[in-house]
């Protein structure tokens, strides 16, 4: 790979005004996120130790290809003007845009926006093919056409979504499903998840749980996640954010799953009428489907033991106990 894409060029230093390099052009820009304090602050301490990486343009002017944030940093220090490398105007984008690459590659790791942002670019340059071979294992990302499919579209998500990635109140895969879906369903499933601040996994539940609900009820993601049922939970000022999100969780579950739910429901009072000693368990068949239960008991010693399968006596002899059994 390195042999293939190797450049040879002949640039030159040069102390270089920054009115006379082009901020707004970020053709070579795959940084996201980023906080200029630090860099600041070590700039100021011991001035800037990799000299921006420039490309001459039309007439005086100049275009970045690494060293976005180096400059931004200086402006912000009040400095106008700093030596930098020029690369000569024959350099070509895909050559400025490999310098950029393995330059970041070379002392940090990308955000999952910013690898969106390296694939965008190298779709410019190279067929998927080769982006899926040679590239994406340098992105941390597995050499399938499915991560380059999942991973294209995340720096096209609204900003809201993005930084809430950054700020790790979106997962990485939560975010490649949203990139999937259309502008508005997604900006309304992202609003609930940065509302809601769900794990990882419970991210996941809830997104099936809503674009499941909305293909059989052929409803928009936005009417389901509008329910009258959620917003009075979002609105509610008795609970607290984790309790939303249960409230929330639990109600699109009964909503998807309605008759399962209300067997649970059904078998949760019957146990509650049995009023079985806290050392007895019983559980019912998976999704109570077929019929094996599982009643598990605890004891600490033989006295115990006694106990407990008297007690077991007593429930075989339990008219409800039977009936919820047997029906």
């Amino acid at each position: 790979m390195l042999k293939k894409n190797t450049i040879s060029l002949y640039p030159y230093a040069k102390k270089v005004h920054f009115n006379s390099v082009d901020l707004k052009d970020n053709s070579f820009l795959i940084s996201y996120g980023y906080d200029l304090t630090l860099l600041s602050e070590s700039i100021k301490k011991v001035g800037v130790l990799s000299p921006p990486l420039l490309r001459k343009k039309s007439g005086s002017t100049y275009q970045i290809i690494c060293g976005y944030k180096r400059i931004r940093a200086l402006k912000k220090l009040g400095i106008t003007s700093a030596f930098c490398t020029i690369l000569p105007p024959t350099t070509t984008d895909k050559e400025s845009f490999l310098l950029s690459l393995y330059d970041n590659i070379s002392h940090r790791a990308f955000n999952p926006i910013e690898k969106s942002m390296v694939i965008n670019k190298l779709t410019r340059y190279y067929p998927d093919e080769t982006i899926v071979k040679e590239f994406l294992p340098l992105l941390n990302l597995h050499p399938h056409r499915s991560q380059l499919k999942a991973f294209t579209p995340l720096c096209r998500v609204e900003k809201t979504i993005k930084d809430a990635v950054l700020e790790g109140t979106i997962s990485e895969s939560t975010v490649t499903q949203l990139a999937q879906l259309d502008r508005v369903s997604r900006n309304a499933l992202g609003s609930l998840l940065i509302a809601l601040r769900l794990t990882v996994s419970t991210q996941a539940e809830l997104l099936d749980y809503v674009t499941e609900i909305a293909i059989r009820d052929t409803l928009p993601v936005e009417k389901v996640i509008g329910a009258k049922e959620i917003r009075a939970l979002l609105k509610n000022p008795q609970l607290n954010q984790p309790q939303k999100a249960d409230a929330i969780r639990n109600y699109l579950r009964a909503r998807r799953y309605p008759s399962l739910t209300a067997k649970e429901r059904e078998f949760s009072l019957s146990l509650k009428k049995l009023k079985l000693h806290p050392h007895l368990h019983l559980s019912p068949p998976p999704s109570f489907e077929g019929n094996h239960y599982h009643l598990s008991l605890h004891f600490k010693d033989l006295e115990e033991l006694k106990k407990r399968v008297d007690e077991l006596h007593r429930l075989l002899h339990n008219h409800s106990f039977i009936t919820l059994i047997e029906g």
